[in-house]
């Protein structure tokens, strides 16, 4: 939206939450709704009367596409989900949705390769791997000064993040080194549960939970590397907002994470406990290794979040499906014999 601001009016439409006072803050219109459903979209669209819907995950995309006839719908999928590399009642109503998609939007290779009617989204998808804005992120490191960390987690506390592992590991982690330090960012359903772990496993001295913030990147900027244990993701925000300042990423090897992190060089990734407690131990002991990770983190950023280049193959569907919407508009309109 700030990308196209003075260029195309644009409204973030959503449940009411958190991301109310972010885009307050961004300065950016906002259409709160109790709950995302037909009858409340469908009040939208008469009072607002959009060109297009940019839909931001499956179940936006599915009640969108009820519109397809008033309005343009491009769905934009973040994550891989389990039940939409099988037969389940998700993918199916996907894929008997796709017709009334312009445009599909997949933010790794993964996520469209592995629908299970991956075939059926042929010329109308692309992958569009997310970026962020390294400047802000920079500028916001700066505005507090924190005291330093080893590890960082960023995140929902949720079944997709894997909290219990995380705090697992970070209890082997502690075990080899003693003096160890976390900082783990952000709020969820299992929030409690990884609180309650911590101290099941007496390591709750060597964690800082600090719940949601609005700006996480000084606590990043002060902190050796990121720890993720996620269970599947797309192209995790928070790795481009960590590689930007210059961490290296331990994490799971799962679906996006692959294609941003190259093993061994700007990063580690494995599926295995201990190869990921030993990955974060070299990091918090051995500098030398840790700075050419970090230089190696720093110069994929810059080539990775190159926001003229997002912009313009947003542009490129934006327009490309406007001037088909238009010609078809055209199409139905005959003249009188």
């Amino acid at each position: 939206m700030r990308l196209f601001k003075g260029e195309i009016d644009m409204v973030y439409c959503s449940p009411d939450g958190p991301i109310r006072a972010t885009l307050q803050q961004k300065k950016m219109k906002y259409i709160p709704l109790e709950r995302l459903t037909i009858g409340r979209l469908k009040k939208v669209i008469d009072e607002y009367k959009p060109d297009m819907i940019h839909a931001h995950d499956v179940r936006a995309s599915v009640i969108a596409s009820q519109f397809s006839r008033r309005v343009m719908v491009i769905s934009h999928l973040h994550c891989r989900f389990a039940e939409m590399s099988k037969i389940t009642v998700k993918s199916l109503l996907y894929q008997l949705c796709l017709p009334k998609f312009n445009h599909v939007f997949t933010v790794s290779n993964s996520i469209r390769t592995e629908y299970v009617f991956s075939k059926a989204l042929g010329h109308k998808s692309s992958v569009l791997y997310n970026a962020v804005d390294e400047k802000g992120i920079k500028e916001m490191a700066e505005h507090e000064k924190i005291a330093g960390y080893d590890g960082v987690f960023l995140g929902r506390f949720s079944w997709q993040k894997n909290p219990q592992r995380l705090i697992k590991i970070i209890g082997e982690i502690v075990k080899k080194l003693p003096d160890a330090r976390f900082v783990l960012i952000g709020k969820g359903n299992l929030l409690g549960e990884a609180k309650a772990l911590a101290e099941e496993l007496h390591i709750q001295d060597n964690i800082t939970f600090t719940g949601y913030l609005s700006n996480p990147f000084p606590y990043l900027r002060a902190s050796r590397f990121m720890l993720m244990t996620s269970r599947l993701e797309g192209t995790p925000m928070c790795i481009l907002e960590a590689m930007t300042l210059g961490l290296p990423v331990v994490s799971t090897g799962v679906d996006g994470i692959k294609e941003l992190i190259q093993n061994g060089v700007d990063g580690f990734y494995s599926d295995e406990d201990a190869e990921l407690v030993e990955y974060a131990c070299q990091l918090i002991v051995n500098d030398r290794l840790r700075h050419r990770l970090s230089q190696n983190a720093l110069e994929k950023s810059r080539t990775i979040n190159d926001l003229v280049d997002y912009k313009k193959k947003l542009r490129t569907v934006y327009q490309s499906q406007a001037f088909l919407a238009e010609k078809e508009r055209e199409s139905m309109v005959r003249p009188l014999d």
